[in-house]
């Protein structure tokens, strides 16, 4: 039996197609590349994109997750879908590594090469139309031990109105003092040093919306999650005259 020469053509040619294979897919999709787009990602250009109001304090190795927000006014915040979020990078660079979930979170870790007493910036954008910025400080907590949110334990030697309701410390060295938290409302803030040898605590208050004139730096004993007043420590009083010297415990 005889072949012409195009019939031996073409069975060449559907014997290629069967033997060609698809090359395989990257299953494994950079974190850096959002997960959603389009319909997908609610965008309002009458606002402001963010991930937090305060900024973290982190050490290395820790991490912080991107919750992304769309607000329009002070206390008002439309979680926004994490999968939108694309485009990271860091300054410095290798401060940080980046990873992203099954459902599209995103984790910044903080790599050794993140210095205590330094900042990192992230950027990143949202459904190709904002970029949101956050900072993250960088902080030693043997250097440090007192970062973080605290509050007055009940104590029936105090009214509810003098119980200081959050006393923040900040990675970069800050600190706030609010009796009553309302949204972002604060009463004062401003610097602050402690000396982990003789637990001596200085506070320099630097503005506010309510600074007492009687604050006053001192000692504090500071064991675990319990950080107590000594003698001639305090944050000052109310604006009804009225102080708290009981424990805080943190949060």
């Amino acid at each position: 039996m005889k072949f012409s020469g195009q019939t031996a053509l073409m069975g060449l040619v559907f014997l290629a197609a069967c033997s060609t294979t698809e090359a395989p897919a990257d299953t494994e999709a950079s974190p850096h590349t959002a997960m959603l787009s389009g319909d997908e990602c609610p965008y309002n250009e009458n606002g402001a994109h963010l991930f937090w109001l305060e900024r973290p304090a982190r050490e290395a190795g820790g991490a912080v997750q991107l919750h992304p927000y769309f607000s329009t006014h002070p206390g008002h915040f439309d979680p926004l879908p994490p999968g939108c979020i694309g485009d990271m990078s860091a300054t410095p660079e290798e401060a940080v590594e980046f990873s992203r979930g099954e459902l599209g979170d995103v984790i910044v870790r903080l790599t050794d090469k993140a210095k205590p007493g330094t900042s990192v910036i992230i950027s990143t954008n949202y459904g190709g139309h904002d970029e949101i910025t956050g900072i993250v400080d960088v902080y030693d907590a043997d250097a440090r031990p007192l970062v973080g949110r605290w509050t007055q334990t009940a104590d029936p030697s105090c009214s509810t109105e003098s119980i200081i309701r959050e006393l923040k410390f900040n990675g970069d060295g800050t600190f706030s003092v609010t009796w009553m938290p309302f949204e972002a409302y604060k009463d004062y803030w401003g610097d602050f040093d402690y000396e982990t040898q003789t637990g001596l605590l200085s506070l320099k208050p630097d503005g506010g919306n309510y600074v007492p004139d009687d604050v006053s730096s001192g000692m504090v004993r500071l064991a675990g999650d319990t950080l107590t007043l000594m003698d001639g420590m305090s944050f000052g009083a109310t604006r009804a005259g009225e102080t708290c010297s009981a424990p805080f415990e943190r949060r």
